[in-house]
């Protein structure tokens, strides 16, 4: 009989599974299923409570319905019996972090903290930290020398410190309650097996670990607030590495999943840093652009650099034996839906919907023959803040060049180079300190359903840019993991290395998309002009904080 493992991705709005032979590497049966709740913003969904604008959170219940709706569904389409499930991974958005019970019930499910937002899980692009971070970054500049090693000397409010923080300072009887501040992924690994676990790669980026030093000490978590002094305690847990094997699913697990107490369950990992397990990239100075809500860079590389500008860099953050290094940008697809929604004319819907096409689509025929410069725009794409290399959140859009000549096409096509800019001058700061690219990947939905998008990328960055023609990828990545850990299990029935894996369980299949030397070169003044923006307004100017801060009071006046 045929052996499976289930690979489970948990995103901003859904989770989608996937189901492969262990034996032939078949993609036998995938699904989807979407968030009753979404993402939780504006005002909470059980109660009209008011949320601040950049509070970003999602419910728990969601994502234990989606993975048993998912694995049942996967089962069905599949014609898979229960017992022929060798293993599952999972991977999450990252960093999404929940406070718990011992028993792992989030005290959001408490009825004493259920209307106070702070008990509930905030999901990676929560910025309502973002004064924490500022707080915890200032303090670890001069006080600790792991921070420039390890963190891009920057702290961003998307990270495990600066969540638990708020919580500790503004609702300091939800931080004495909480047993436990969990990443999601962790949490599911946990709800599976019934075991306390945590990933070495998803601490080594988002909570101020390493193998060398460990957490920080009790002095740095005291200094940050009297209360958060034995915030280190709330971090308990095995640490595993990627691919390693968790435990098998309990039995309340296997029944709510459909599968049995037999199957094994894989240490979690973070959406972005999988998606190099899933395209079967596991070489030594690849770069990964992973393309979805916001877009994740994710780097291999062999040796260890430190240099600012980066997120983090973690030993095994990827696969075992290399660095994962991780930048990032704060906001890609929400950009364009949010142009879409909020400033595109009804005559634009109208005719989209007489072509048969989403309004994206619509927009990037108009702009796709455009040339580089034509519209006379250059914009920064900080709508969510900037994740790198400046890591502030505080940070805001903007559009230069408009006039009353200017079409909605060509706002979208600036937008879109925007993005691209923003990942050119992420990639050239890795190159500038000595970790050289050697190939250019890019997964996600965007990869696959916009090739004038990437060919735009080929076109600004000046190289080749390689896209594997599958979806699905980081659940692909969670099953390629699930694969190796199995092999750890008593079943021994995976592969020993990701590598080995890759070859069996990922396609072959890859676009590559070449530069347009003539347009790489009317490119090169546009970046200029994007790089004086982005140093103006991102580096030694209050302007757009000044801003915000104008908003804040008008908001509070009113």
């Amino acid at each position: 009989m045929s052996k499976y493992v289930f690979g489970f991705d948990f995103g901003t709005l859904s989770v989608r599974g996937i189901a492969l032979n262990l034996e032939t590497g078949e993609e036998t049966a995938s699904a989807e299923w979407p968030y009753r709740s979404g993402v939780i913003q504006g005002e909470m969904k059980h109660r009209p409570i008011r949320l601040p604008d950049e509070w970003f959170l999602q419910d728990p219940d969601d994502w234990l319905e989606g993975i048993a709706k998912v694995s049942k569904e996967l089962l069905k389409k599949g014609n898979i019996a229960p017992e022929d499930v060798a293993a599952v991974g999972t991977d999450f958005t990252s960093c999404t972090l929940l406070p718990i019970k011992r028993d792992g019930t989030p005290l959001c499910k408490c009825p004493e903290f259920r209307d106070n937002p702070n008990s509930w899980p905030k999901l990676w692009k929560h910025h309502g930290a973002q004064k924490y971070a500022e707080k915890i970054e200032e303090y670890a500049k001069s006080h600790t020398v792991w921070l420039k090693k390890y963190f891009g000397n920057s702290v961003s409010s998307e990270w495990v410190f600066p969540k638990a923080l708020q919580v500790a300072v503004e609702s300091p009887e939800i931080y004495d309650a909480a047993d436990y501040f969990i990443e999601a992924v962790d949490w599911i690994v946990m709800y599976l097996t019934g075991e306390l676990t945590r990933t070495n790669g998803i601490l080594g980026v988002n909570a101020f670990w390493n193998e060398d030093t460990g957490y920080p000490d009790k002095e740095f978590c005291k200094a940050q607030a009297c209360n958060f002094e034995n915030f280190v305690d709330k971090l308990a847990g095995k640490i595993l590495r990627v691919g390693d094997y968790a435990g098998n699913l309990k039995a309340d697990s296997a029944k709510a999943l459909g599968l049995t107490v037999n199957t094994a369950v894989a240490a979690g990992h973070s959406d972005g840093a999988v998606a190099g397990c899933g395209a079967g990239v596991t070489e030594s100075g690849s770069m990964m652009l992973v393309m979805g809500t916001s877009t994740c860079h994710q780097m291999m590389y062999k040796d260890f650099h430190s240099f600012d500008g980066i997120c983090s860099v973690a030993a095994d953050g990827m696969i075992p034996g290399l660095y994962g290094y991780e930048s990032g940008q704060s906001a890609t697809g929400d950009i364009f839906d949010w142009f879409a929604r909020n400033c595109v004319p009804a005559g634009y819907f109208q005719e989209a919907k007489a072509r048969g096409e989403t309004i994206l689509q619509y927009l990037g025929e108009l702009a796709e023959p455009m040339l580089p410069g034509e519209t006379g725009l250059v914009a920064l794409d900080w709508l969510n803040g900037n994740r790198s290399i400046l890591s502030d959140y505080n940070l805001s859009g903007l559009i230069a060049g408009l006039t009353l000549n200017t079409k909605p096409e060509e706002i979208y096509r600036s937008l879109v180079e925007a993005n691209i800019f923003g990942s050119k001058r992420i990639l050239d700061n890795y190159e500038e300190n000595g970790v050289k690219i050697k190939k250019t990947y890019a997964v996600g939905g965007l990869a696959l359903k916009c090739p004038w998008i990437m060919q735009m990328c080929s076109d600004v960055f000046g190289t080749e840019v390689y896209v594997p023609q599958f979806g699905n990828v980081p659940a692909r990545g969670a099953a390629v993991c699930a694969a190796v850990a199995v092999n750890k299990s008593d079943s021994c029935t995976g592969f020993k290395t990701f590598s080995d894996a890759a070859k069996v369980l990922v396609p072959k299949e890859i676009r590559v998309y070449s530069p347009d030397k003539v347009k790489t070169e009317l490119y090169s003044p546009v970046y200029g002009k994007y790089k004086e923006l982005h140093d103006f307004f991102g580096k030694n100017n209050s302007f757009m904080r000044d801003l915000k801060e104008l908003r804040i009071k008008a908001l509070k006046q009113k």
